[in-house]
C-alpha cells in the first residue's frame, strides 16, 4: 500500500483577465477524483489537495505533505498553468523530499519529453492516466508501464501508448468523499443549485475541429452504459451534489445512447437538475431527443456554434451548417431549454466581414447566454502546426496561451490586427447584451427566478 497525494493547481491567475468573471465555475475536478477511485479500489491511501478551494493555502499544502507524508505525488495542468506547475513542483520538492513526482493532462501528454526536460519532474503520464499511475505506484518496472515517460540513467524514455478501453463501465466510481464539496461554489449565471459535480458519461471525440486537442482522450468514442451512467448519476447525488454537469466531450455523439440514459433517469422516476455543460454538435440533436432530455431533468444546453460564417466553420473542419444551427438552437427552445451559444473569432480565413456575420448570427440565435472567445492555437492541434509553419507563432511561454487575454505576443493573425480583433470581440458583447429585446427578456427572467441580484452583479463585474 502506498501513500498518494495527488494536486490541483489554481487556475485564478488564468481567470485574472475573463471578461465576464461571473461566469468563472468553481468545482471539484473529475479528473483526479477518477484517479483516486482506482488507486483507493487497490488498497492505496490517496489525499487530493485542490489550491482553488478559498480556505487551501501554501501553509496548508505544507502541513498536509509533511504529516501525510506522500510516496507519489501527482499534478495535473493545462498548458496555460505549466509555471504554476513548476512552482507547487518546487515546494512539492521542499515538504515532501522523498516523494516521487508526476504530472499528466493535455500538456503533459501532448510534450511528454518536453516536459521533463523543461521541468524537475521525474515521469509524465501520457493520455489517460488510471492505469499508468496504478501500475507506476504500485511497483511495475518503468519499462513495462505503457503511456509513460520516465527518467533512467540521466535519459528520458518515452513507452508505447496504451490502447485506451473501450467501455469506461470498468471504472470504479470517482472518490468524491476526498473532497469536501460544500467548498464549491458555482456562479448563478451558470448554475441553480450548488454543489455541483461534474461527471463524464464518455471519453475522446470523433470529429476533426482544427482548434481541439484531443492528446488524453483521442479521437474514439467511448462510453459508459446507460445502466452505469444512471448509478453514477445516483451516487453522485448521494455523496451532497444538487446538480450535475457533463464534462463529455459530446454527450449525444451516440443519440441512442444518450435517448437511452434519459429513458432510464425517467424510469427511475428521479428528479435532479443538470446541464450539458461543455457544448454539444449542433448536427448530433434532433427535436425529439432535445424534449426527452428536459424531461430527464436537462434544463440547459451548450451549442459548439463558433462562427456566423459557413466558410469559416469549413475552414476549421467544424463539419456543420448554419441552417443545423438555427435548427438545434429553436429546437431546445421549444423544448423549453435554456441555450448558451460558444462563438469565437480570429479563426483562419476570418475578416472583418466574417466576424460581422458571427456579431450578426449570434444575435439572430437569439439563445439565453453568448460566450465569445479569441482564438487560442493550442498544442499539438492542427490549427498551432499550420500556424507555426507559416512562421505566425511569436513563443512558446505557456503563460501566452490563454484564452481570457488578447494574445498578440502568443502569435500573429495571418491577415487580421489584433486591434482589429479586439474591437469585434468587444463588439460582439456590447451588441448581444445591451439589444433591449435581450435586456427585457433577462429582467423578466430574472424576477421569475429570483436572480434578478445576480445578473446585475454579472453586469457590473463584466468588462464591456
Amino acid at each position: 500500500m502506498k501513500k498518494i497525494l495527488l494536486i490541483n493547481l489554481s487556475y485564478k491567475k488564468v481567470y485574472e483577465e475573463a471578461k465576464v468573471k461571473a461566469g468563472v465555475p468553481h468545482f471539484p475536478p473529475v479528473s483526479l477524483a477518477s484517479l483516486a477511485g482506482v488507486l483507493l479500489q487497490n488498497g492505496h491511501q490517496v489525499r487530493i489537495f485542490d489550491f482553488n478551494v478559498v480556505k487551501n493555502t501554501r501553509k496548508d499544502f505544507i502541513e498536509l505533505a509533511q504529516s501525510f507524508s506522500p510516496e507519489f505525488i501527482g499534478i495535473t495542468f493545462t498548458t496555460t498553468l505549466f509555471h504554476e506547475m513548476l512552482d507547487i513542483l518546487a515546494l512539492s520538492r521542499e515538504c515532501a523530499p522523498q516523494a516521487f513526482i508526476l504530472a499528466g493532462g493535455p500538456h503533459a501528454s501532448s510534450f511528454p519529453e518536453r516536459t521533463l526536460k523543461e521541468s524537475g519532474l521525474d515521469a509524465v503520464v501520457v493520455g489517460e492516466g488510471e492505469y499508468p499511475l496504478l501500475e507506476a505506484v504500485s511497483g511495475k518496472r518503468f519499462e513495462d508501464i505503457k503511456s509513460l515517460c520516465y527518467r533512467k540513467n540521466g535519459e528520458i524514455m518515452l513507452n508505447e501508448r496504451r490502447e485506451p478501453s473501450e467501455t469506461l463501465d470498468e471504472l470504479p466510481f470517482p472518490a468524491w468523499h476526498l473532497y469536501d464539496i460544500t467548498q464549491y461554489k458555482t456562479p448563478r449565471l451558470t448554475s441553480r443549485r450548488n454543489p455541483v459535480g461534474w461527471m463524464e458519461t464518455s471519453r475522446g471525440c470523433v470529429y476533426g475541429c482544427i482548434y481541439c486537442n484531443k492528446s488524453i482522450f483521442g479521437r474514439r468514442f467511448r462510453t459508459k452504459s446507460a445502466e452505469r451512467v444512471v448509478a453514477e448519476m445516483e451516487y453522485m447525488l448521494s455523496c451532497g451534489f444538487r446538480e450535475i454537469h457533463l464534462a463529455d466531450d459530446c454527450f449525444t455523439t451516440d443519440m441512442k445512447r444518450a435517448s437511452g440514459i434519459c429513458d432510464l433517469i425517467i424510469e427511475k422516476k428521479l428528479k435532479f437538475l443538470w446541464a450539458a455543460i461543455t457544448g454539444i454538435r449542433v448536427d448530433r440533436v434532433d427535436r425529439e431527443l432535445l424534449h426527452k432530455m428536459k424531461r430527464a431533468g436537462c434544463y440547459k444546453v451548450f451549442f459548439g456554434v463558433e462562427s456566423g460564417s459557413q466558410q469559416i466553420l469549413n475552414n476549421v473542419q467544424k463539419g456543420t451548417n448554419l441552417d443545423q444551427i438555427r435548427n438545434a438552437v429553436a429546437w431546445a427552445k421549444e423544448a423549453g431549454l435554456e441555450t448558451w451559444g460558444a462563438f469565437m473569432i480570429g479563426l483562419p480565413g476570418e475578416t472583418e466581414q466574417t466576424m460581422e456575420d458571427t456579431i450578426r448570427f449570434a444575435q439572430e440565435l437569439d439563445v439565453d447566454i453568448a460566450k465569445l472567445s479569441i482564438t487560442i492555437p493550442l498544442p499539438a492541434t492542427k490549427l498551432y502546426d499550420d500556424l507555426k509553419k507559416g512562421g505566425y507563432i511569436k513563443t512558446e511561454d505557456w503563460k501566452k496561451f490563454n484564452f481570457y487575454v488578447i494574445p498578440s505576443e502568443l502569435y500573429d493573425h495571418p491577415n487580421l490586427s489584433w486591434n482589429t480583433i479586439e474591437k469585434y470581440y468587444n463588439r460582439f458583447y456590447r451588441e448581444f447584451y445591451f439589444r433591449p429585446s435581450f435586456i427585457a427578456k433577462r429582467f423578466i427572467k430574472g424576477i421569475r427566478t429570483g436572480t434578478i441580484f445576480d445578473d446585475f452583479l454579472t453586469l457590473v463585474e463584466t468588462k464591456w
